[in-house]
């Protein structure tokens, strides 16, 4: 069995490694921005459509920004130091007013994922710096100290945690059904951005319509249907559409410092992974002398 010593450099490499393979994502993204000035598509090119609000420019796009380094250092601050569930509900609540209803749900890392897709893959296409740092920074926290963005930021998870009223557990055959779902709107949502189709992400996102009190009917519905689905399943959004959250998750693996099941403490009840509406917990089998994230 290998040491905790011999297992330091070897998660060390794949920090780096994580973490150099998204500063060149990002800086490709960035580079539309620098290189190519605002495309006039004279040939009868269309971007695709976005259903997006109306950007904001200067330094109201950067206070957006800065809005979200704060809650992202407020999130990690309140889980790692405070351990507080009441301080992660508050926060909550000040992301869902401030990036929901205030902001109209735009700009957030959830879309940006398209915008940075086309912007590598059309030259022409000019991806906002806010909109990369948006992209970015919490797929930068997730690899420092996990899903903070998930836990107290992102104002999607927010407001299903706040409709909640009795949590029903899913049976665990449809829950590891529906677990591949996020993985294939992800691609699904790169490939058409890649191609200049369409963003379904921002087109199809259920939650907006409620965020902006309008959208085509169709889209009022599937918002409601989430409202209702989110009373008695935990994050059902979260847990089986978000694209975004495929990234977060995948970061969080190797996270340097996060909430944590410690084998030296625990029991190997279970109490805690059979009672977890989420599914999330994983246990360490006893014997071993790893941490397992939580």
């Amino acid at each position: 069995m290998r040491s905790q010593k011999d297992e330091c450099p070897l998660f060390s490499r794949r920090v780096i490694a994580i973490g150099v393979l998204l500063l060149v994502l990002a800086g490709g993204a960035a580079e539309a921005v620098e290189r190519f000035p605002p495309p006039e598509f004279e040939s009868g090119h269309v971007l695709p459509e976005t259903r997006q609000a109306p950007p904001r420019e200067g330094w109201k796009a950067w206070m957006d920004v800065g809005v979200l380094l704060v809650a992202l250092c407020l999130a990690a601050w309140v889980l790692l130091r405070l351990r507080s569930r009441a301080g992660m509900i508050a926060l909550s609540i000040g992301s869902l007013a401030y990036f929901g209803f205030y902001r109209l749900g735009c700009v957030c890392p959830i879309g940006a994922i398209q915008n940075v897709t086309l912007g590598l893959f059309d030259g022409g296409y000019v991806v906002p710096l806010t909109v990369v740092a948006f992209f970015v920074l919490p797929l930068v926290f997730a690899l420092l100290v996990g899903r903070v963005f998930c836990g107290g930021v992102c104002p999607l998870g927010a407001i299903q945690d706040l409709v909640l009223v009795r949590p029903v557990l899913l049976p665990r055959w449809l829950d590891h059904a529906l677990r591949p779902l996020p993985f294939a709107y992800l691609g699904a949502a790169v490939l058409m951005a890649a191609t200049g189709s369409q963003f379904i992400i921002c087109r199809f996102d259920p939650f907006v319509g409620i965020f902006r009190m309008s959208a085509a009917f169709a889209m009022l519905v599937a918002g409601g249907l989430a409202v209702v689905a989110s009373m008695f399943v935990m994050r059902p959004y979260c847990r089986f559409l978000c694209p975004y959250g495929v990234l977060l998750g995948f970061f969080s693996r190797f996270s340097w410092k996060g909430v944590r099941v410690t084998p030296d403490h625990c029991v190997v009840c279970r109490l805690c992974e059979d009672a977890c509406p989420v599914d999330a917990i994983r246990g360490p089998d006893r014997g071993e002398s790893q941490e397992d994230p939580a």
